[in-house]
C-alpha cells in the first residue's frame, strides 16, 4: 500500500512540475472595486489557492471533530449518570 501511496505522490509532483513549467506567465487578478493584485505566475495563484482551500478544509474538519468530541463526552456522562440510577433503582427494588 505504501508504494502506492508513493507511485501517487510521485505522479502528482510530476503533474504538479509540469503545470508549473506551463503555466509561468505572469497574471494579475482583478477584484471587485478595482483592486489588483502583484502579477505573479499563473502556476502560483493556482497553488496558492489550492493550499488555502486546504486549510480551510483541515480547519472545519478539526472544529468538526471538536463538536464531535464534545457530543461524545455528553453521551459518555448521560451513560454514566443512568448506569448509576439503573445500579441505584436495582438496589432500591431487589
Amino acid at each position: 500500500m505504501n508504494i502506492l501511496k508513493g507511485i501517487f505522490y510521485l505522479l502528482f509532483l510530476a503533474a504538479a512540475i509540469g503545470f508549473a513549467l506551463h503555466n509561468d506567465h505572469p497574471v494579475a487578478l482583478r477584484y471587485y472595486f478595482g483592486w489588483v493584485s502583484l502579477p505573479f505566475p499563473l502556476f502560483l495563484w493556482a497553488f496558492l489557492f489550492f493550499f488555502i482551500g486546504l486549510l480551510i478544509s483541515g480547519v472545519i474538519a478539526f472544529l468538526s471533530k471538536l463538536g464531535l468530541r464534545s457530543r461524545i463526552r455528553q453521551q459518555r456522562k448521560a451513560i454514566a449518570d443512568l448506569e448509576r440510577k439503573r445500579i441505584s433503582a436495582k438496589w432500591t427494588s431487589g
